[in-house]
């Protein structure tokens, strides 16, 4: 058995099932993203963004996983956020080829300075072939491995100045730089599901 096909029956058994996360943007501003796993050289790796740099953006630049905001127009519920959010950022077709196994418990962002949003974190096998083609909100995709993850933690950090003093917050050290924020409480109640 492969690294990736152990990890996704864990996951099958401990992820929270698929059925339909209601869109309700009148209640509250909604989004979605995707933990996208596959397998390269027998183990198992998860895809991470680079957003670009954007005035106005408050994840600007930050280390991410593909998704973004509802629309009301265009998604049927927060399940079809992510898809149409990841084939819109980074060009992969989760409904064509790959597929989506669970997902994590919604959250929202801890820091009373980012807008007020629930996020629906989705997991996700990619398809066995893909290209990944960016728009303008991203600047690169590159893949973490997930034992990594796993055996290292949030062992690094991310500072910000304001002013005087020195904001500091964990993160999971990568090859991109540090994933901390909204990001690394994703992947921790990920990684948390593996054993």
């Amino acid at each position: 058995m492969t690294d990736l096909e152990l990890l996704g029956r864990q996951l099958t058994e401990r992820l929270e099932p698929l059925h339909a996360l209601q869109i309700e943007a009148d209640r509250i501003p909604q989004a979605a993203v995707t933990i996208i796993l596959r397998e390269e050289r027998g183990a198992a790796q998860a895809l991470i963004i680079k957003r670009a740099e954007r005035p106005g953006d408050h994840w600007s630049g930050h280390l991410a996983l593909p998704g973004g905001r509802v629309d009301r127009d265009k998604d049927a519920d927060l399940l079809a956020t992510a898809a149409r959010e990841t084939y819109e950022e980074i060009g992969m077709n989760l409904l064509n080829g790959g597929r989506f196994i669970g997902r994590l418990p919604v959250i929202t962002p801890a820091n009373p300075f980012l807008p007020r949003i629930e996020i629906a974190p989705f997991v996700a096998i990619a398809p066995v072939i893909f290209a990944t083609q960016l728009n303008n909100e991203v600047d690169a995709v590159f893949w973490v491995s997930v034992s990594k993850l796993k055996r290292e933690g949030c062992s690094g950090e991310f500072r910000m100045s304001f002013g005087e003093s020195v904001q500091k917050w964990p993160a999971y050290p990568s090859e991109g730089g540090p994933i901390w924020g909204i990001t690394e409480r994703i992947l921790t109640n990920f990684l948390s599901l593996l054993d």
